[in-house]
């Protein structure tokens, strides 16, 4: 049997029996957005697709992770499987506004375009759904992000050849150097009294949360460009006139690298530390969903993938061509340590700073038609590339 080599043009010419379900998608989405480990709507949205349009592909699900899955096809005895990875949580009060409802729409639209192709393929291919990648605070009953690290902590990447995904951005970026990542909530824990006749029983957690604050913001001048701390205070008291016996603040601590993160953590914690010595407050600490890794980007995949952008005319660029200080952090950079990964960028909106991740401009901008074209051509990528493979 002869099996014949499958060209992004072929796949393009597949492309629009899956269109409607997936603009249908990123649009319900857009119009739905759910938070962490909340995404129950989008996950059944996203899962009745599949089993339309691969119909033989088999899930698995998780009890302890009620909002992941995979769908799989092409398995067979000892085969390697390639994780095509899709985020669909969103952000509180900016919705989609970091725009997986696109991620999902193009992971899975590249899982469409494989299933028709098992002959070419020798992996097995996973769809992996993957909840939570946003932090938020851990106050939220469902805060603290981290969905990949708990599906690594599953096993779901244990036999991964390669793992891949696409992110909208404002830039068309091979690898960009997503920065590690940790989470801290931060307790203080003092004394009421009356803020005005008896002040000086109390013990005020609110002046421990603003100390703190002032001496991360004197600390942050001492700080390299690619390391960034950043909070909010997220109960600050009950009443003007009671002295806060209770607040607490929630914050990332950002290093281009793990381990430069942890030297960072230190200084922080030691930024929380003199603040509760100064106020006679207790310190408490919580830790998030674990750290979020520094990306990886897997030099084979990096060059399938740009020559691929060649053929779809899109002018992709690797790290070198922008400012790297500018970067966030995702929970994919655990899988990247794991297996080879690629973590590509695709733009949907100028690069020029008027609108930005996280703003609600950029949620609005996933439905516009430079967005949803993007559907099109990073379902392409990802199937060609790992066709390629």
């Amino acid at each position: 049997m002869v099996v014949v080599k499958v060209d992004i043009n072929t796949l393009k010419s597949d492309f629009p029996k899956f269109k409607k379900d997936l603009l249908n998608l990123n649009e319900y989405m857009y119009k739905n957005p759910e938070l962490g480990y909340q995404e129950f709507e989008s996950v059944q949205k996203i899962t009745s697709l599949v089993t339309k349009n691969v119909p033989n592909a088999k899930f698995n699900k998780f009890k302890k992770i009620p909002t992941a899955f995979t769908a799989s096809f092409n398995q067979k005895p000892h085969n390697k499987n390639i994780a095509i990875c899709i985020e669909y949580d969103a952000l509180p009060n900016v919705g989609h506004a970091c725009g997986h409802n696109l991620i999902s729409s193009i992971g899975l639209g590249a899982f469409f375009l494989l299933s028709k192709y098992k002959k070419q393929l020798n992996y097995e291919i996973k769809l992996v759904g993957c909840p939570a990648e946003e932090i938020i605070p851990l106050t939220y009953e469902n805060g603290g992000g981290g969905g990949k690290i708990k599906l690594i902590n599953e096993g779901v990447f244990t036999n991964t050849a390669y793992s891949v995904m696409i992110h909208p951005a404002t830039r068309n970026e091979v690898d960009p150097l997503m920065i590690a990542v940790k989470q801290l909530d931060i307790e203080f824990y003092g004394k009421a009294a009356h803020a005005s006749g008896s002040a000086y029983v109390g013990k005020n957690a609110l002046d421990a949360q603003i100390l703190a604050y002032n001496n991360i913001s004197a600390l942050r001048q001492q700080l390299q460009p690619v390391e960034k701390v950043h909070g909010i205070i997220t109960h600050g008291g009950e009443s003007p006139n009671i002295i806060p016996d209770y607040t607490r603040s929630s914050w990332m601590i950002r290093a281009q690298e793990t381990k430069d993160l942890k030297k960072l953590e230190k200084k922080i914690l030691n930024c929380f530390k003199g603040a509760a010595e100064s106020t006679s407050c207790k310190l408490n600490v919580v830790e998030g969903n674990g750290t979020y890794e520094n990306l990886v980007t897997d030099k084979k995949l990096k060059n399938i993938f740009m020559e691929k952008s060649k053929k779809l005319s899109i002018d992709m660029k690797t790290n070198e061509s922008y400012d790297q200080s500018k970067n966030g952090s995702t929970d994919f950079g655990n899988i990247s340590k794991l297996v080879p990964s690629l973590h590509a960028f695709l733009q949907i909106v100028d690069d020029d700073g008027k609108i930005v991740n996280h703003q609600p401009e950029f949620a609005h901008a996933t439905v516009t038609k430079r967005a949803t074209d993007m559907i099109e051509a990073g379902s392409l990528l990802l199937a060609s590339t790992i066709l390629d493979l």
